[in-house]
């Protein structure tokens, strides 16, 4: 006869299988009805706890891995911070890889970093990666993970990022209402998740406004100052008009200012600009940087949390955090002269 699961006893007694785990490991998270009803199905079909399997499985190395994209990024050096503070707290060792959004480097530093029996990996998707690839590098090991940032389609496992389509609605509406009609969108690597959904939200608000996002004025670039810069470059042979350019991050709009005023071209008068994350330097540009503060701080304090949960108890269900964005206006999409652009919950540092 074929040995009884966990999956069989949540099946018999119409439970989760989370919920027979924990019952299992004597979780006082669980009531006492529903352990009654669990023993009582673990009994009947013949249970039998596998103690040294168990055992095996609770062995920790106490060291967790981040595999993130870029090491220049402000951002990154933020979250990467958060993270390492609550995992000392708790007694972790944190070990850092960089993929450069390469999606074979990022396969070779996942496995890697399971031949070093981690505990977990928090991972900044590489742009395109795919399930399959998630599957065959982190599944086959049963490595627990948490994706950050970027999500990955049909990928079930824990993720923690801010809501893009929100993000990208707040700049979206705050240059419609300000009076900008041509509206370009630059930076960052085609078909992340993040870059497509901060798009999405930009040309929902631009809609509902009665105006419109040329696919013509959407470059996607590297997510670096050099990718802002070149994709001025493209936007210029484009030829069409443009009076806004929001960038896929701020470190994309720090590139793409250089460039434009090398044109000839001042930010904030001619054309507004503006990008996402708030990293500190955007309040010491001049002018000023309008951004989308996404909250790298937090991110990576409670993807350190969901990870040590997903730890602790692997058989939970998957969870998703979307962190609310906020917008923070400053002198780089200042109006020509009418409306200010902001609206109620909106702060202006200009």
């Amino acid at each position: 006869m074929p040995r009884v699961t966990l999956s069989d006893v949540a099946a018999a007694c119409g439970m989760s299988k989370a919920t027979v785990s924990l019952v299992v490991r004597d979780s006082p998270r669980v009531s006492v009805q529903t352990r009654a009803r669990v023993r009582a199905a673990m009994e009947q079909l013949g249970y039998v706890y596998d103690r040294r399997a168990a055992n095996l499985r609770a062995a920790r190395s106490m060291t967790v891995a981040l595999v993130a994209t870029n090491v220049r990024n402000p951002y990154f050096a933020e979250l990467t911070m958060a993270i390492e503070r609550v995992l000392y707290k708790r007694g972790y060792t944190l070990l850092l890889g960089y993929s450069h959004d390469d999606r074979e480097r990022q396969t070779r530093l996942l496995g890697a970093m399971s031949e070093h029996r981690v505990d977990g990996v928090l991972l900044v998707p590489s742009y395109e990666t795919s399930d399959a690839m998630l599957q065959k590098s982190l599944g086959s090991s049963g490595t627990p993970h948490v994706l950050v940032a970027r999500h990955v389609p049909r990928h079930q496992a824990d993720y923690i990022g801010v809501d893009n389509r929100a993000a990208g609605q707040l700049l979206g509406d705050h240059l419609a209402r300000s009076g900008r009609r041509h509206v370009a969108f630059l930076g960052g690597p085609p078909r992340s998740t993040a870059r497509v959904e901060r798009e999405q939200g930009l040309r929902t608000a631009l809609e509902g406004h009665g105006l419109g996002l040329d696919p013509a004025l959407s470059i996607a670039t590297s997510a670096d100052r050099g990718g802002g810069e070149r994709a001025v470059e493209l936007l210029g042979e484009t030829g069409r008009p443009y009076d806004a350019i929001v960038c896929y991050s701020d470190v994309v709009a720090f590139g793409a200012i250089s460039a434009l005023r090398a044109r000839g071209m001042e930010p904030g008068r001619e054309v507004a600009v503006a990008g996402f994350d708030d990293v500190p330097d955007a309040t010491l540009q001049h002018p000023s940087l309008t951004t989308v503060a996404t909250h790298p701080d937090q991110t990576g304090a409670e993807a350190a949390e969901l990870l040590l949960r997903r730890i602790e108890e692997p058989d939970l269900p998957p969870r998703t955090v979307l962190l609310t964005p906020e917008l923070k206006v400053r002198e780089s999409t200042r109006s020509q002269g009418g409306p200010t652009g902001i609206g109620p919950g909106e702060v202006d540092f200009r």
